[in-house]
């Protein structure tokens, strides 16, 4: 189990024998780097943050594939209909399209959301939800350890990837330890942008909810932070939306359209049915995000909630919870039969 930040960074200079491109950081200080986009921001107010994970990223897949397959059935049956001889075969397509497009949507909209990484202001804590399994950590002395890396194989050569990761413990058994990566996809990740990140986030907690590019603090938000919102809600949706454009933009610059951009443009048509459909199940699932976090995180959400810390309540807590277990359990031992 890793106890702490300073054991994480300890096992990481370990492994890969080099302490100059990694970082031990804190919530105290600044590093002396420039607050960076994190790219991942899901929503930014004056009370919370919240970062997407790597699995509400590829949340709505199985349902981007469906969209696809039934977006291709349907162009089928039409072609069927208008040349086709076989009237009974066209509505069985018809058929097959819509469920493609319905049973994944249906069965993924009913599973329980991906929920983002919390970062609450009022009460300085973090919240992070692992298959049911409520984490969390105070910012008061929280650590991080940034660090990079390379990866090496003999198709793409020599890559550099990076992580932020900070120290989480369970909810009700806090020598339950995880490291919660913050940072998103580490492909690509450098040191700095790594740093940078982490700025951004101490600068929320400690400086204030709305900050310039060099960290200082604003009374409103600023035109940094809203690119950075606006960073943080690029989709896939969105991306293919950006590359249907390209090609117009050479022609304008005169430079005539590359096979780069003919490409991006015939991609943001062929994958247009599964973008969409992720973009669907990824916006349902933000909506209902906030109703499925515990109830002891939503009423600290709450900008009326109580602002003691869940460290604090942990212990009367489970004591609580074990109470109402064993009067329930004794309830039901006099009501069943012997």
């Amino acid at each position: 189990m890793i106890e702490s930040a300073n054991n994480l960074f300890n096992r990481i200079v370990d492994k890969f024998g080099d302490s100059s491109n990694s970082l031990l950081l804190n919530g105290k200080t600044s590093s002396g780097y420039l607050p960076s986009q994190p790219g991942l921001i899901e929503s930014q107010d004056a009370m919370s943050l919240s970062l997407r994970t790597a699995s509400s990223d590829s949340k709505g897949t199985l349902t981007g594939v469906g969209f696809f397959l039934g977006g291709a059935g349907l162009i089928l049956f039409l072609l069927d209909g208008l040349f086709g001889k076989s009237p009974g075969f066209d509505w069985v397509l018809m058929l097959l399209s819509f469920l493609m497009v319905l049973a994944p949507i249906i069965w993924e909209v009913s599973r329980p959301p991906h929920l983002p990484i919390i970062f609450n202001r009022r009460t300085q804590e973090i919240y992070y939800d692992m298959t049911g399994q409520l984490y969390h950590a105070t910012w008061d002395g929280i650590e991080a350890v940034a660090y990079e890396y390379k990866m090496v194989n003999q198709y793409s050569g020599s890559i550099v990837h990076g992580n932020l990761e900070i120290i989480l413990q369970k909810f009700g058994d806090p020598e339950n330890r995880i490291a919660v990566n913050l940072s998103g996809v580490p492909a690509g990740k450098r040191l700095p942008t790594l740093v940078g990140i982490w700025e951004y986030l101490r600068c929320f907690m400690t400086i204030g909810p709305w900050f310039d590019e060099t960290g200082k603090k604003t009374k409103s938000k600023t035109p940094f932070i809203e690119k950075s919102l606006r960073s943080g809600g690029v989709s896939f949706l969105d991306q293919l939306r950006q590359g249907r454009k390209l090609p117009n933009r050479e022609r304008q610059e005169g430079k005539g359209i590359s096979g780069g951009a003919f490409f991006y443009w015939v991609d943001s048509y062929f994958f247009f049915p599964m973008a969409l459909g992720m973009e669907c199940v990824q916006r349902i699932d933000r909506l209902r995000s906030k109703r499925h976090w515990p109830e002891v995180v939503q009423e600290r959400l709450d900008p009326n909630g109580p602002t003691t810390r869940l460290i604090d309540i942990e212990e009367s807590y489970v004591e609580q919870k074990q109470k109402e277990r064993d009067e329930l359990h004794e309830r039901m031992r006099r009501v069943l039969p012997k």
